[in-house]
């Protein structure tokens, strides 16, 4: 067996590929979305959409984005959500890019007033652990797993946190249908094989450049290769 997988038999929600089938069903991304922001109040969403590459064929020296899921509501509101697993210290001016770039997708048309402008969130939840005390949520969208919480919280946020360390969520129907795609997703052969592979790519990658890339580098990396 892979080394890689000798110390990671679990697939779990922040694992890359997983997140995306996770967060692509209609009803969990929506629960999700409403935990994370309670001052919303989001009456229903588009189906997300995965992997959504946002690029400008006429300026190819721009640097391309791939969202890991980007979901519209019914008002137009727009919601990019991430998973970010190390820390590279430039998540604020990267969530300053991505919303920039959906500004990009989503341009007024002439005659409009800035008033039309899509309302943007870029969402990122990180796993790693940072040495400094921080809240689960903070200002800039970022869901901390190893976060201080502050008493504030939603249930369906706190259960988020849960999820992303791989501890068991109960009393919650949309966090079930996640945990039973995880469950499915682990026991499917195939999508194991292709998860695998992915990530032992990765893995190469990392051996053959070391500290020259994170880890999202790295990723960034394969899927544009």
């Amino acid at each position: 067996m892979n080394k890689l997988f000798e110390k990671k038999l679990w697939l779990g929600f922040t694992e890359d590929k997983v997140f995306g089938e996770v967060m692509s069903n209609k009803g969990f991304c929506k629960h999700v979305l409403q935990g994370i922001l309670p001052e919303l109040s989001i009456d229903e969403i588009y189906f997300p959409h995965k992997q959504e590459e946002i690029n400008d064929p006429e300026h190819y020296s721009q640097k391309d984005v791939r969202l890991d899921i980007l979901v519209e509501d019914y008002n137009h509101n727009l919601y990019n959500i991430e998973v970010q697993t190390t820390n590279t210290d430039d998540i604020a001016r990267r969530m300053r890019y991505y919303a920039a770039k959906a500004d990009q997708r989503y341009t007024l048309k002439k005659g409009s007033t800035y008033r039309n402008l899509k309302n943007v969130y870029i969402i990122f939840l990180c796993t790693f652990t940072r040495t400094e005390k921080r809240p689960i949520r903070n200002k800039y969208l970022t869901i901390n797993s190893n976060g201080i919480p502050n008493g504030d919280e939603t249930k369906t946020l706190l259960n988020l946190v849960k999820l992303m360390k791989n501890l068991p969520v109960s009393g919650d129907t949309y966090f079930d249908i996640a945990q039973n795609r995880i469950k499915e997703t682990n026991s499917d052969e195939n999508w194991r094989d292709m998860i695998m592979d992915y990530e032992t790519r990765l893995l190469e990658r990392e051996q053959d450049y070391g500290d020259s890339f994170s880890k999202e580098q790295l990723k960034e990396f394969l899927r544009e290769n």
